[in-house]
């Protein structure tokens, strides 16, 4: 069933150049199913669909779903100068029920979709509305579903490596080994480490796989192990999620350290190490790297979410926020009546980019997004960022 959403916040003013999250603002709930009530503007309405995997047989997916949903709602009580409705889709994660999603959504008079989540949901709707008007800001991160009219917005592997590598060489470390499980996770985000040491011309010393599993990493960490001392390695990009197996691997790779009396690398992660505490508490882990979003307008944001909904945010669920936010901001530098023109392409891809809860982001022709990400350290079960994201983008 769709909820359709009536934006009716107080007003918010943008720049020519960013949206900027300000204010503290009450909630007002004008949602009904199978309804859309639209305020009486002189201008055309702007329609936007947000397409989510909820309604899926997982309660977690669901509950990540709602996340999304009262983010998105944040983001529209800034808007109230803007004659906006928005339509939530459940698409159950499916790529099939996606498209039938998105299709009912453009015969709808849908101009904007945000979402789908999901890297199979979003390939699959852009190829449906690849002959559309109609612009797709997907929340996935995976760049290979961006091009024509979709847009990603999630941090890339080819960001957080870019930011790791230019920070470790900063810091003196210029031989960088990458290990990561087997399989397409762990090949996506080598790929993407293995460009950036290339790009940023520092020395890549040893690829290491090993089995996702625990007798796999057990048996295969000797050999890694070895491979990072030959090749005098002093920093290593681990690929692998704090859910997975990065913890195991990353242990068994310090006690070998230790046990030989050996100095270990500098330890650097792709992926948010901080949505584990568990991880953050792993010893072998303490003193290492890696890429958090720009933290300085995150605890307005989840203040503001906490007050407005009961509880916290969960890191990702920003996205919906953002993805709101720069429809606004570029409503504002649009002066075409036409409503599907107000989204020309040329408006997503202004060299000085867009802020968000997330910090400063921007697009690429094919439809990526470069962001200023900050480089943070475990230090006992929590982090620090130790170089805060950039406010501008260089040219």
């Amino acid at each position: 069933m769709r909820k359709h959403y009536t934006i009716q916040p107080k007003r918010f003013n943008l720049s020519f150049k960013m949206f900027v999250i300000v204010g503290i603002l009450s909630f007002i709930n004008n949602c009904s199913d199978n309804t859309i009530v639209e305020k009486n503007h002189s201008s055309a309405v702007i329609k936007i669909a947000l397409l989510l995997p909820s309604e899926s047989q997982s309660k977690q997916t669901n509950k990540l779903s709602k996340y999304f949903i009262n983010s998105a709602r944040l983001a529209l009580q800034d808007l109230d100068h803007l004659n906006f409705t928005l339509s939530v889709y459940p698409t159950s994660g499916d790529p099939a029920r996606a498209v039938h999603a998105a299709e009912e959504a453009v015969e709808r008079g849908t101009q904007v979709i945000v979402g789908p989540l999901y890297s199979a949901e979003t390939t699959a709707v852009g190829k449906a509305l690849k002959n559309n008007k109609v612009k797709i800001i997907s929340l996935s991160n995976d760049p290979k579903v961006a091009g024509q009219n979709v847009f990603i917005m999630g941090t890339t592997f080819q960001t957080s490596a870019n930011r790791l590598v230019e920070f470790a060489l900063i810091r003196g470390f210029n031989r960088i080994a990458i290990i990561g499980p087997e399989g397409k996770f762990g090949q996506d985000a080598i790929i993407a480490a293995k460009e950036s040491i290339r790009k940023n011309r520092a020395t890549l010393t040893t690829v290491s796989l090993y089995p996702l599993t625990f007798k796999g990493i057990q048996s295969s960490a000797s050999t890694i192990y070895q491979e990072l001392v030959q090749s005098n390695s002093n920093a290593v990009i681990f690929t692998d999620s704090p859910t997975r197996g990065l913890g195991f691997i990353s242990e068994q790779l310090h006690q070998f350290y230790h046990n030989d009396n050996k100095e270990p690398p500098q330890f650097m992660g792709l992926t948010r190490w901080d949505s584990s505490k568990q991880i953050l508490n792993e010893s072998s882990l303490n003193n290492g790297w890696f890429i958090v979003p720009d933290q300085r307008f995150k605890k307005k944001f989840n203040d503001r979410y906490k007050k407005t909904f009961g509880s916290n945010p969960i890191d990702i669920s920003s996205l919906s926020y953002d993805a709101i936010a720069l429809i606004g901001a570029i409503i504002e530098r649009s002066s075409s009546a036409d409503p599907f023109y107000k989204f020309h392409k040329k408006y997503f891809l202004d060299e000085n980019g867009f802020l968000g809860v997330n910090g400063i982001f921007r697009f690429s022709p094919n439809g990526n997004n470069e962001r200023e990400v900050s480089v943070a350290e475990v230090k006992s079960g929590a982090f620090t960022v130790i170089d805060q994201a950039k406010t501008s983008f260089t040219k």
